[in-house]
């Protein structure tokens, strides 16, 4: 790997990290259904779109690789159905 890449593989672990650790603090999910958030640098982006959000990170962190997500307007349940198959094997 390139210093480069492990550089820029490092910048994506620490942005997501940094989110997974904050998401709830900071109420991201019941704040900004419907919105992109993103992580970069220990501080968090929100925009209507990607193109919003994408400008917003390059004007402020150029270098970072920022952990970007869509935050569904409605909450959506989640099925699991290896897990399901997983026990059964059991």
């Amino acid at each position: 790997m390139t210093p480069d890449l492990a550089r820029a593989f490092e910048s994506a672990r620490r942005n997501r990290m940094w989110f997974n650790d904050h998401v709830t603090e900071l109420e991201v999910y019941k704040r900004y259904r419907g919105k992109y958030v993103a992580s970069a640098a220990g501080e968090l982006f929100v925009a209507d779109t990607p193109e919003e959000i994408h400008r917003l990170l390059r004007e402020k962190y150029p270098d970072e690789v920022a952990h970007v997500r869509y935050i569904q307007r409605e909450r959506l349940s989640r099925s699991y159905a290896n897990t399901i198959s997983q026990i059964e094997r059991r």
